[in-house]
């Protein structure tokens, strides 16, 4: 009878770590998987931010862009007006 006690003790105190054994286990993949996830999300934030930011210079570097075809277009203009004048003031 003691001997079956003892037995029963011992499978009993096995079945229960198994069982904490198992659920640690189910808890511990949770949390990797949890893990998981979140640092992909903060490599998409961290290229949607850097999508943004790029698309927001290359907006700036067309503006640059612009506003310089513009100046040297006024340039020309305004060297075209100089040298008209130039060559009107020289034939009077």
């Amino acid at each position: 009878m003691r001997r079956f006690t003892i037995i029963l003790g011992i499978a009993l105190g096995a079945a229960g770590l198994s069982a904490c054994s198992d659920k640690s286990r189910e808890q511990t993949e949770e949390a990797g998987n949890a893990i998981a996830s979140d640092i992909e999300n903060a490599g998409n934030n961290a290229a949607a931010r850097a999508d943004d930011a790029l698309d927001r210079a290359a907006n700036r570097i067309d503006e640059a862009a612009n506003n310089a075809a513009l100046a040297a277009k006024n340039a020309k203009r305004a060297a075209g007006r100089s040298l008209e004048n130039a060559g009107e003031a020289l034939q009077k």
